[in-house]
């Protein structure tokens, strides 16, 4: 067998099309987003700075430190999202707002780029088709 066959890196930094459904009906809504997997180099960076910035907020005043590691977790999950189909540009910052208000959407990238199974090299990629898990 091949070494090869085991290598998840490229394709999790080129990411995998997610089609995004409807919250509540499961209904496709046409709209995508391209995301990381974990095995990313741009996610692994922003794992570690993560972690860095963890130990900052960890000093925080309790009422200021719950708050602080949700957007830390949020900012993360953030870094998996590379493209998406919306009129706005897919910054850091507009994906951080998007997901702030679609919380669902958090929890669901969050798990795709963890599904390491779909990011080894296939003879073809396509997009993902995951409505129970970027909806509701």
């Amino acid at each position: 067998m091949s070494m090869e066959k085991f290598f998840t890196r490229q394709t999790s930094n080129e990411g995998i099309k997610v089609p995004l459904y409807y919250p509540g009906t499961n209904e496709p809504s046409g709209e995508w987003i391209r995301v990381r997997g974990m095995e990313s180099d741009v996610f692994r960076k922003a794992e570690h700075e993560a972690k860095r910035k963890a130990v900052a907020v960890a000093s925080l005043p309790e009422e200021e430190r719950d708050a602080a590691h949700l957007e830390l977790k949020r900012a993360l999950v953030a870094s998996l999202v590379i493209d998406w189909s919306f009129e706005q540009e897919c910054t850091l910052e507009n994906v951080i707002n998007f997901l702030r208000e679609s919380p669902q959407l958090e929890d669901a990238i969050n798990t795709i780029a963890s599904k390491r199974h779909l990011f080894f090299v296939k003879e073809s990629s396509g997009s993902v088709n995951t409505p129970d898990s970027s909806s509701s």
